[in-house]
């Protein structure tokens, strides 16, 4: 490793964020069909600083959503508190953008009042003329300018997540909460989506914090900071929060083949997976 490289990840791992968000001593539980109580996470203690990429992966059912809705207000905790912005978490917010894995567009609406409306209902302060500038602008930034006057109908599965990504950002939210925005793409296209991401916080000077629920370990590692490691469920704990001290800008091609991407891969692959091949569990195959 060159000495320029040591020095940036050097200052990665000194970065300090001001506070954003706190999950403070969190329980989700909730009552079943036959009325007994289901506990989804349990005592969850976690700080997200201002402008900070926080990714949280874990086994399906480990209660990654329903930590992630309790900070933008879907979900109120059990016990404990959420607190964004030094303002207790009392419902969902425009101080908090949401983006899901099923884009949520309106289908009868074009990729552009897609966005307009959201701004439209947010952004009341402002003129019309204002607003319909902001929608442009995002719409640029995420290359749909082009396209803006289509239905959800007309669109791939990339240019739908673009346009929720743009509606998110078009509010200008200090959160933007992200589950699992990428997971119904194809490779190639969830890699150009994670670059279109990191171009509009870069652009907006990483102004706000973002938060990703993601099953993908090398998603994680390329767009976060830190990722947080969930215990499976039920009374789902935090089992380790692995800090990433990776260099940005990165690059896809170059990240890969450095000494820290591969510990931190492997480490973030040991914690999640128990056995990492068939002779762990003394399994045998006839010839």
């Amino acid at each position: 490793m060159n000495a320029t490289l040591e020095k940036e990840i050097a200052l990665e791992k000194e970065k300090v964020f001001a506070p954003c968000i706190e999950v403070n001593n969190v329980t989700i539980s909730f009552k079943t069909n036959n009325k007994t109580v289901f506990t989804a996470v349990k005592d969850i203690n976690l700080k997200v600083g201002q402008g900070e990429i926080v990714s949280i992966i874990g086994h399906s059912g480990c209660g990654k959503s329903t930590l992630m809705n309790s900070i933008s207000g879907m979900v109120t905790p059990t016990q404990g508190s959420v607190t964004v912005n030094s303002k207790t978490v009392k419902g969902p917010g425009p101080d908090r953008g949401i983006v899901f894995q099923n884009y949520s567009l309106l289908p009868w609406m074009s990729v552009y009042k897609n966005v307009y409306e959201a701004v439209d209902s947010v952004l009341k302060n402002k003129t019309k003329e204002e607003k319909h500038q902001i929608v442009e602008y995002n719409l640029q930034m995420v290359n749909l300018s082009q396209h803006k006057d289509k239905l959800p109908s007309q669109l791939s599965g990339g240019m739908k997540q673009r346009t929720a990504i743009a509606r998110a950002f078009a509010i200008n939210p200090s959160v933007l909460l992200l589950d699992e925005p990428f997971g119904a793409l194809d490779a190639l296209t969830k890699s150009s989506m994670h670059v279109e991401l990191l171009k509009i916080w870069n652009l907006n000077k990483r102004q706000q914090t973002i938060v990703m629920v993601t099953h993908d370990i090398e998603e994680a590692i390329f767009l976060s900071d830190r990722v947080v490691v969930m215990n499976d469920g039920p009374e789902a704990t935090i089992r380790e929060i692995v800090d990433i001290n990776l260099p940005r800008p990165r690059n896809k091609k170059e990240i890969v083949h450095l000494p820290a991407y591969m510990a931190v891969h492997d480490k973030l692959l040991g914690l999640l997976v128990k056995n990492l091949s068939i002779e762990d569990e003394g399994v045998m195959f006839e010839k």
